[in-house]
């Protein structure tokens, strides 16, 4: 299937759920803004920034098909060079970066489309001890540790405004995996992490773990304000490129 269809009905974890909810809250906000979605996939993440903003949004992903592609308001492209410099307001890139073998020249590319002042919001997944069978078959390269992503944003031209990690909750359940993982024989060992999930959106399985999700999100981001940072799955970076 072509992944500029919609796919609504999907059964979405709820880990992408509450992901989805709690960087719109991040987002800036205003309807004559820009936004572009690197590694946009389905586009599930950027069909809610239309609701934000009166302008089209980029969805960029070397996956699709078309080179370029206009569709209900969403400019689809399968390459960041066919966005102008210095155009966007607001550029996502949310667990992109680990997939980048050279995430250096990649996320200066991505920078160069941000207008002066402009917002880039980042996620990755956290740890490098955490790297398990589920990141090779996501074909990720790394995990980052917060300096590890501060290290990397500082080679840029840009303000580091916030960072911290988040879903601690899940960060517990993932070191008893690969604790499992790491006992069990090499021949015996298959994928491990997120996988599919069994529940439709509005079950109140998913409910429920959606709103433990989103708890766990705004105490590490209240933590932060006090400095304190407990670990988590993800670490997130809120950026402002200098004028």
């Amino acid at each position: 299937m072509d992944l500029t269809e919609k796919t609504e009905n999907l059964r979405r974890h709820p880990w992408e759920l509450s992901r989805c909810y709690n960087v719109l809250k991040l987002m800036p906000k205003n309807s004559n803004l820009v936004y572009a979605d690197i590694g946009a996939g389905d586009q599930f993440f950027t069909s809610k920034l239309l609701q934000i903003t009166s302008e089209n949004v980029f969805a960029i992903d070397n996956e699709y098909q078309d080179k370029r592609l206009v569709q209900d308001g969403i400019i689809c492209l399968n390459d960041t060079s066919l966005i102008e410099n210095n155009s966007i307001d607001c550029l996502l890139m949310m667990d992109v970066l680990e997939h980048i073998e050279n995430e250096t020249i990649f996320l200066r590319e991505g920078l160069n489309k941000l207008k002066a002042n402009g917002k880039l919001i980042i996620t990755v997944p956290a740890m490098q001890f955490l790297f398990s069978s589920h990141d090779v078959f996501l074909k990720h390269h790394r995990r980052y540790s917060r300096k590890q992503l501060l290290d990397l944003l500082r080679k840029h031209d840009i303000c580091i405004e916030q960072s911290y990690y988040f879903y601690s909750s899940l960060f517990i359940i993932r070191c008893i995996t690969i604790l499992f993982e790491n006992l069990k024989p090499k021949e015996g060992k298959r994928n491990i992490g997120i996988g599919l999930w069994g529940h439709n959106e509005d079950s109140i399985i998913t409910h429920s773990l959606v709103l433990i999700l989103n708890v766990d999100f705004f105490l590490n981001k209240l933590l932060n304000k006090i400095h304190i940072r407990l670990p988590g799955l993800s670490l997130l970076a809120i950026c402002r490129k200098n004028s």
